[in-house]
């Protein structure tokens, strides 16, 4: 059982860095089997299609989106100080950072004319989700508004939330060779301009 979990997870792991590399168009299953080196029927005994394989991917990508939302409302004492909604803000920057290459695959196939909802859409359903509602309790009791409009919430929190945090993911190094800037000067100049427009709208 040990080897099937441990196979599995490396084949999600070869198929995810070879995604990154060729977009998921360009990758072939013989690269993911090459790769991580198993046969391509053994990827097939574990997922219908190249399709699934991206999904399972995305799927793993939401939940630990969700995790992290979850973590975060729980331990940060006091969202609405300086020192509070910085840890916040780094948490999710760290977290879009290290898994910026499936972003911008997640981002490309939701461009796309015939997409379906993609992972972009179901981070944005989980802010007016009532699985997150705990999460919202959280914030409220911490100093930290929310619209009672739920379209009003969605729009603000997918609009001026997420999708900056999916932009930084997606230009981060292009920006950062252009302009010159070192990571560390990009992230201090994006946490002064998130706190003055997505935190201010939460602010009463």
């Amino acid at each position: 059982m040990r080897d099937s979990v441990e196979t599995r997870a490396r084949i999600l792991k070869t198929a995810e860095k070879i995604f990154s590399e060729k977009g998921f168009d360009g990758a072939r299953v013989d690269d993911i089997a090459k790769e991580a080196g198993v046969n391509k029927a053994l990827i097939y005994y574990y997922f219908k299609s190249k399709n699934e394989i991206l999904e399972t991917i995305l799927s793993n990508l939401f939940q630990e989106a969700k995790n992290l939302l979850v973590q975060s409302a729980g331990n940060t004492s006091d969202i609405s100080s300086e020192g509070g909604y910085r840890k916040l803000f780094d948490a999710y920057i760290n977290f879009v950072t290290r898994n910026r290459k499936i972003i911008k695959i997640a981002i490309a196939e939701s461009a796309k004319d015939d997409a379906k909802p993609s992972i972009v859409m179901e981070l944005g359903k989980i802010i007016i989700n009532s699985e997150i509602e705990n999460i919202r309790r959280e914030y409220s009791a911490k100093g930290i508004h929310y619209p009672d409009d739920k379209q009003e919430l969605l729009v603000l929190e997918f609009f001026t939330g997420l999708v900056p945090f999916l932009a930084y993911a997606l230009y981060k190094e292009q920006w950062e060779s252009l302009y010159n800037v070192s990571e560390e000067e990009l992230r201090e100049a994006f946490y002064r301009v998130y706190t003055r427009t997505h935190l201010a709208a939460h602010l009463p």
